[in-house]
């Protein structure tokens, strides 16, 4: 009924039942704020600095053992390698030192610009 009328008002298509009724909930709960909640991917659990120094104290540890050891999913540990700039080069993780790395991470300009 709500989102009928919403709707007419608005145009058809504006809001569904399922948002009217999490409005409902929300503002029943007594949380009147209509500023938007942050989104996104929630802040990392993982510690760039310990996940670093496991690696450079043991290049050939495997992102499994990593797992395991740190208690985060495979996903994470390979994303944060990544982002740490460590790529697995001969079964050691060694720093990537690709052009592509270096432009995406600091925005340095590739050689001969």
């Amino acid at each position: 009924m709500a989102s009928r009328n919403i709707n007419s008002v608005f145009g058809e298509g504006s809001v569904s039942e399922r948002t009217i009724r999490w409005w409902f909930e929300k503002f029943r709960s007594g949380d009147l704020s209509l500023k938007n909640e942050p989104r996104g991917r929630p802040r990392s659990v993982l510690n760039e600095d310990q996940l670093r120094a496991m690696v450079e104290a043991n290049p050939k540890t495997a992102i499994r053992g990593l797992a395991a050891d740190l208690g985060v999913s495979a996903t994470t540990i390979s994303r944060h390698l990544a982002a740490i700039g460590k790529v697995k080069k001969l079964d050691k993780w060694v720093a990537d030192f690709s052009m592509t790395a270096f432009d995406h991470r600091s925005h340095i300009p590739p050689y001969g610009s």
